[in-house]
C-alpha cells in the first residue's frame, strides 16, 4: 500500500467513485471579487489532498464528493490496519477562518 502524507480517505473515496483528482477540482467552485465563479486548479485539489487540508477545505472536499466529512477520515480500525507500527493521532487539530467575520476559528477532537 502506497504511504500518504496524511490518512484520509480523499483518494480512497474519489477511486470508489471513479473520478480523478481533475474531475473532484472541476466540482469545487469559488466566487471571485468580481462575481466571477472558477474552479481551483488540479496542483491546488492535489495541495488540499496531500498536505494539511484546513477545515473549510475539508467540507469542500466531503461536498464535492457527496458524502458527509466524517467519511473523509478513517476509523480506528483502518488506521490499525494501514500501518501496524503507526497509531491513529490521540487528537487531530483543524483550524479555519470565519467566512462573515474573518475570526480564526480552531477545534480539536481527541479519540478515547
Amino acid at each position: 500500500m502506497e504511504r500518504k502524507r496524511n490518512n484520509l480517505r480523499i483518494a480512497e473515496i474519489m477511486q470508489e467513485k471513479g473520478l480523478t483528482l481533475t474531475d473532484l477540482a472541476n466540482k469545487i467552485v469559488r466566487t471571485d471579487k468580481d462575481n466571477n465563479q472558477r474552479t481551483i486548479t488540479k496542483a491546488t485539489m492535489s495541495s488540499r489532498i496531500n498536505g494539511n487540508p484546513s477545515l473549510s477545505n475539508l467540507y469542500e472536499i466531503a461536498d464535492a464528493l457527496g458524502v458527509k466529512i466524517t467519511e473523509l477520515f478513517p476509523e480506528e480500525d483502518q488506521w490499525q490496519e494501514s500501518d501496524k507500527t503507526q497509531k491513529a493521532p490521540s487528537e487531530f487539530k483543524i483550524q479555519t477562518v470565519c467566512p462573515s467575520c474573518g475570526a480564526k476559528i480552531s477545534a480539536s477532537i481527541k479519540a478515547e
